[in-house]
């Protein structure tokens, strides 16, 4: 019984790892769609920046020398966005082989890239909830168990057996008059081994050591465990913070190459001015991308390291408050 307890369990640690994978592999697969989308997004605005410059030279106010950096600037652009696609289609197929899905089928991230959940339970009470909830605590438990009994087994052979049977047989022979006889028997029987070679004493205490290394188990794991959530738990802190700080930068990197184009239109300002502010836009998104999905992921690995069960769409569930604003991406 405690060894298939110990299996059952061990279903459970799979399963939850397999959640985990999935998890990460679909926010693998947000971020390298959002990395073509910022990244098209620069192939925009480089060919705008070169339709600008080509359009000053013309008209005198501009050189060649201008032209050519924009001309450089939307082939670094392009190849980023090459790169990319690339990019794309590996965690595509990942993705599709971590949930067997043909390789004749293309999957695309079905959701916006936003904040995926909240957690507002404080450290404490989620490293106490992980000790209640994670399956490999109570499977060392099932195995410390299994190693006690198995010594007990192991010791019984040195201890005397009594064996009792009892048979009752019934006898009719067809061919005469006499009728159904019946008898019956009993026999009991006592053994004792008094001495296997130490045989049985070298089985017992294997099984001690195997109490010992389960308990040992026990405590190294006890201490993942918490280091696990007190891990995820700081990185989800700490993106969550950051997702405030890129989602702001995105604003100001956007009014910044608004301001360097008028400028550069101007005549007032320089093609550098230009490029250096696309350049920021490109990062500044890039940043909020990662500060989101990093939060999600962190948000996933505290969900597992806090328990092995999945939770429910829709239940409730430790949470962190977040702004009354905009959580995802969309119109930053």
């Amino acid at each position: 019984e405690q060894q298939v307890k110990s299996d059952q369990l061990q279903v459970e640690v799979t399963e939850n790892q397999t959640r985990l994978d999935v998890k990460n592999g679909y926010y693998n697969l947000q971020e390298a769609d959002e990395a073509v989308r910022i990244q098209r997004s620069a192939v925009r605005n480089a060919e705008a920046s070169l339709r600008d410059t080509v359009a000053l030279e013309r008209a005198g106010l501009g050189t060649r020398f201008d032209v050519l950096r924009a001309q450089v600037q939307l082939a670094n652009s392009r190849q980023d966005l090459t790169n990319a696609l690339a990019n794309q289609q590996v965690r595509r197929r990942e993705l599709a082989q971590l949930l067997a899905i043909p390789s004749s089928l293309d999957l695309a991230a079905a959701d916006a890239v936003k904040i995926a959940g909240t957690w507002d339970m404080s450290l404490p009470d989620s490293v106490v909830l992980a000790f209640k909830n994670r399956a490999e605590l109570e499977q060392f438990l099932a195995q410390r168990e299994l190693a006690e009994q198995q010594r007990k087994a192991a010791l019984s052979a040195l201890g005397p057996t009594v064996s009792l049977q009892v048979q009752y047989n019934v006898l009719n022979n067809l061919r005469d008059n006499l009728g159904f006889g019946d008898g019956y028997s009993v026999a009991a029987g006592f053994n004792w081994n008094f001495f296997d070679g130490g045989a049985a004493h070298a089985r017992a205490k294997q099984q001690d050591i195997n109490k010992q290394i389960a308990e040992t188990r026990f405590a190294q794991t006890r201490e993942n465990i918490q280091f696990q959530v007190e891990s995820a738990y700081a990185n989800l802190r700490s993106t969550f913070e950051n997702i405030g700080t890129n989602r702001q930068a995105v604003i100001q990197a956007r009014e910044a190459l608004r301001l360097a184009r008028l400028r550069f239109q101007a005549g007032v300002g320089t093609q550098t001015e230009v490029i250096n502010a696309e350049n920021d836009l490109t990062r500044a998104e890039g940043n909020l991308v990662t500060a989101v999905i990093g939060y999600n992921r962190s948000l996933a690995s505290l969900e597992g390291a806090v328990t092995n069960l999945p939770i429910p769409t829709g239940a409730t569930k430790p949470s962190i408050p977040i702004p009354s604003t905009e959580t995802g991406i969309e119109g930053t």
